[in-house]
């Protein structure tokens, strides 16, 4: 399954790309700036669209640009993860055995676990807004163009707050499209980056990676 992987970046407090970029083991990426000058040595191709949007714009701009590939998937990570060895194979084992995914999480957080702690692969999660949430989504191309469109998300994009929820947001639209929410145990992404690219911490226990 062809597969193009996006990757945002905006300079944070203790950058990690490189690390990233080491883990990933994937080649067929490209990094995505959010409006400004990308510093870091890399073989990835790097597009810049244009002036900074802040989170959840910028990646609605950058899904609609990997929707243009002729991949069979596409995905949108952040730049301050590291990744369990084998994550895309097990993504597309999974993707071939379902044909309604809406998205399949590759970050699982703990506070995610509850009732699957004891299920080790792939589970299937339901309920949308704060009650479905974890990140680093993956698609098929042709349902991320029809979230894209989604009225949900047109309407978050154009009024929420500027740094929109993005792992709320996906998991409501595509549980008002009744499409199927999937998620790992163990979680196959661990964020690194001690603070986000907006200056929050990663420190509360229930954004930890499940059973890393």
């Amino acid at each position: 399954m062809k597969t193009t992987i996006g990757i945002t970046w905006y300079p944070r407090k203790g950058e990690v790309f490189q690390q990233m970029q080491h883990s990933i083991k994937f080649d067929n990426c490209i990094v995505y700036p959010d409006g400004v000058e990308f510093p870091h040595r890399t073989d990835f191709e790097v597009r810049n669209l244009g002036d900074h949007k802040g989170c959840f714009k910028h990646y609605h701009r950058v899904l609609t640009d990997l929707c243009e590939t002729d991949s069979d998937i596409v995905g949108i990570l952040p730049d301050d993860i590291i990744f369990k060895d084998g994550w895309l194979e097990l993504a597309h084992n999974q993707f071939k055995k379902n044909p309604y995914i809406g998205y399949l999480a590759l970050f699982t957080p703990r506070g995610m676990g509850n009732g699957i702690k004891h299920s080790m692969g792939w589970n299937e999660i339901k309920g949308g807004w704060a009650t479905s949430w974890g990140g680093g989504y993956l698609y098929e191309r042709k349902t991320a163009k029809k979230i894209l469109k989604h009225p949900f998300i047109l309407d978050h994009l154009e009024n929420y707050e500027a740094n929109q929820q993005i792992d709320h947001a996906i998991p409501e639209a595509v549980h008002q499209m009744g499409l199927f929410q999937f998620i790992h145990n163990p979680s196959l992404l661990k964020h690194i980056g001690t603070h986000s690219t907006i200056g929050h911490t990663h420190r509360r226990k229930l954004d930890e990676p499940l059973n890393w």
